[in-house]
């Protein structure tokens, strides 16, 4: 800031866009109709038929700065709405595979492999499935604790069993080498 020069050309600051009267080849404008104008950008008898005043259709008036923001703002869009569209179709897959296990447990509890059962989302309303799940979530950290309560099990774990199955087999159904 001491030098002469450096003190010249901020009082010839002109409306406090340009430090300098010229610009880098790079901030010409590719689509200018005319040829690029680099050096003594607000002097118009330097240059025909120019008025610096519409400079704008020469030179960028964007700096780098601006122009990156602008582009990785675009392309963040974009990935964003694909990455929404991933999720929701994740989400639907989600809930098919809902619905097909519950109606793959209907058809063990009614005990008929053969039989239509019915699938949902939600075994009860959404209230009462988000107090279960807190309820889960609670009691994550006493499933390692010693009771001192006879005949109580893992607070988390409340399975049903089929009618049918290995365990519930009788001896006599299950056929032998022997028998045939």
């Amino acid at each position: 800031m001491a030098s002469q020069e450096v003190l010249d050309r901020l009082k010839s600051n002109v409306d406090g866009i340009f430090l300098v009267d010229g610009v880098p080849f790079s901030c010409c404008n590719p689509n200018s109709p005319r040829p690029c104008i680099q050096y003594q950008l607000t002097n118009n008898s330097a240059h025909y038929n120019y008025d610096f005043l519409t400079m704008e259709l020469n030179i960028w008036m964007k700096g780098c700065k601006q122009a990156l923001l602008d582009y990785y703002t675009d392309i963040m869009k974009s990935i964003g709405i694909i990455v929404l569209i991933i999720w929701f179709f994740e989400l639907s897959v989600l809930m098919g595979v809902r619905y097909l296990q519950t109606a793959m447990k209907n058809v063990l509890l009614l005990g008929d492999p053969e039989c239509e059962s019915n699938g949902w989302l939600l075994e009860n309303s959404f209230v009462e499935t988000a107090k279960y799940n807190i309820h889960i979530i609670k009691n994550l950290g006493k499933v390692n604790h010693v009771s001192t309560v006879s005949g109580m099990n893992d607070p988390n774990m409340n399975i049903q069993k089929a009618n049918y199955g290995p365990d519930n087999v009788t001896a006599k159904s299950i056929p032998t080498a022997n028998s045939t």
